[in-house]
């Protein structure tokens, strides 16, 4: 199964957790301003995508990396973030991605990233990672296994309507619910062993996990 990092321009992660994150990837596209978290560690992407409003150094990084592959879109009916999920649909056999710098600065990123993710492959594993917190999509053909996380507080947030909700784990149980925005959601639940799982079968959830 392959895996591909997404850097993109919101909070920057801290440099351990981008060093571990590119070791396990096998792919690691730059979106747009997300160049300058690498560039800060001195590492480079297989790709960096995007318009080019956030990262204003192209000609320079053309000059500077002749053989780094650029796509370069001003198409503003689509996200940078679409932009590059395109390219890594169309150039790779990517099952999980891992998204850095999708959280923080401006919350209609933050709330557009989310939305953006629940359109993605269904049987993709898809997760946002950052320093604090940890958030990682939910649908019946992706399930989600949290080990290590005892004590952690946890949040299962639907943001479409789903059933047959099941988890394994939790403080509080979900035993095939329904969730919904504006019925029944799981927030501030706590994993009580360090294996959780929660299964959907049908919909979209966003689970978050604290990382403190």
């Amino acid at each position: 199964m392959e895996e591909t990092l997404l850097i993109l321009n919101g909070n920057p992660p801290a440099e351990e957790l981008l060093t571990w994150r590119l070791d396990e990837a096998n792919h690691i596209v730059a979106v747009d301003g997300g160049w300058y978290a690498l560039k800060k560690a001195d590492l480079l992407p297989t790709v960096i995508i995007g318009d080019f409003d956030s990262c204003k150094e192209l000609e320079q990084i053309k000059s500077n990396y002749p053989d780094l592959e650029i796509v370069h879109s001003t198409d503003q009916d689509t996200t940078d973030l679409e932009k590059a999920i395109r390219w890594v649909e169309t150039n790779t056999r990517t099952k999980k991605l891992i998204i850095l710098g999708g959280l923080g600065k401006r919350s209609d990123h933050f709330l557009s990233n989310l939305l953006i993710s629940m359109c993605i492959k269904e049987d993709w594993s898809v997760v946002f990672d950052d320093d604090h917190e940890w958030i990682s999509r939910v649908t019946p053909a992706s399930p989600l296994d949290i080990g290590g996380r005892k004590g952690s507080a946890v949040s299962i947030l639907p943001l479409v309507s789903c059933s047959g909700v099941d988890s394994k784990g939790l403080k509080w149980e979900l035993n095939n619910a329904s969730l919904s925005p504006g019925g029944r959601i799981s927030q501030s639940n706590l994993c009580t062993s360090d294996e959780v799982e929660i299964r959907c079968g049908e919909g979209c959830l966003m689970v978050f996990l604290s990382k403190h």
